[in-house]
């Protein structure tokens, strides 16, 4: 008996099927555009965000001081005794590894991890004289909120990464990615307003703000989610322009 087989028959196709056909090849090539350039963001977003928060200082204090101040009495400040000034910048990373440091609290931590040459003694005796206790367990609740944050930034990060590898390496999207992006996203602006928040609390007695760390995260989350919403509808839009093609088949017979 002979066998019978469907095959495509090109030849079935109407002038209008193979014009739908290479519409809808056209479509794809732009998706595919629309791909390369989403993995490109979310790369480049993914590399910064690690760089930023593994090097980059996330938040900037500003100290200043004056040996009236600190002995509490009354000296001219001159060239002699000049009224100083510290810096101490962190990055997220450090403030998930400072508890780390056998420091008895913020303040001894900022005392020794400042730019100046002046001895951590003075520094430390300086910022006791000029806050209150009540201003320094203000400053160790901001920096335990702070490594918090830091913890909880470096896991939606890894689970960004994660999504990355997994969805974008088969061009895939799905509910996994986008939430990944969101919450990054998210965790990426409350870091942000919690340095901001942190500086204007401390401002009668320093200059605390977010630094080119915070901010460059927080750029990056923000661009990777308008490139990915944009994607995102462009894809719709694409998938709704698609010619729906039927491939006329015939049945061709083997003996």
């Amino acid at each position: 008996m002979a066998k019978r087989s469907k095959k495509k028959n090109p030849n079935a196709l109407t002038k209008q099927q193979r014009a739908d056909l290479q519409f809808n090849k056209t479509l794809d090539l732009k998706k595919n555009a629309l791909d390369t350039r989403l993995n490109i963001v979310l790369g480049i977003t993914v590399g910064l965000c690690i760089i930023a928060f593994l090097i980059m200082p996330a938040i900037n204090m500003n100290f200043s001081s004056s040996l009236s101040e600190i002995l509490n009495m009354e000296i001219e400040e001159n060239d002699e005794n000049p009224k100083f000034a510290v810096t101490v910048s962190m990055s997220m990373l450090d403030f998930l590894t400072a508890s780390f440091g056998g420091y008895e609290n913020a303040v001894d931590y900022l005392s020794k991890n400042t730019d100046s040459s002046i001895d951590p003694q003075i520094i430390k005796a300086a910022f006791e004289q000029k806050i209150t206790k009540e201003e320094a367990n203000m400053l160790g609740d901001a920096y335990i909120a702070s490594a918090i944050v830091s913890a909880v930034t470096l896991i939606s990060w890894i689970t960004l990464l994660i999504a990355v590898c997994v969805c974008r390496s088969k061009k895939k999207d799905g509910i996994f990615l986008l939430l990944s992006v969101a919450v990054f996203t998210v965790i990426s602006a409350i870091q942000w307003i919690l340095f901001v928040i942190t500086g204007a609390a401390s401002a009668p007695k320093a200059a605390i703000q977010p630094h080119i760390g915070s901010y460059l995260i927080l750029a990056a989350s923000i661009t990777a989610t308008v490139v990915y919403g944009l994607y995102r509808k462009k894809v719709k839009k694409l998938n709704g322009e698609r010619k729906p093609v039927e491939i006329l088949t015939e049945e061709v017979g083997a003996e």
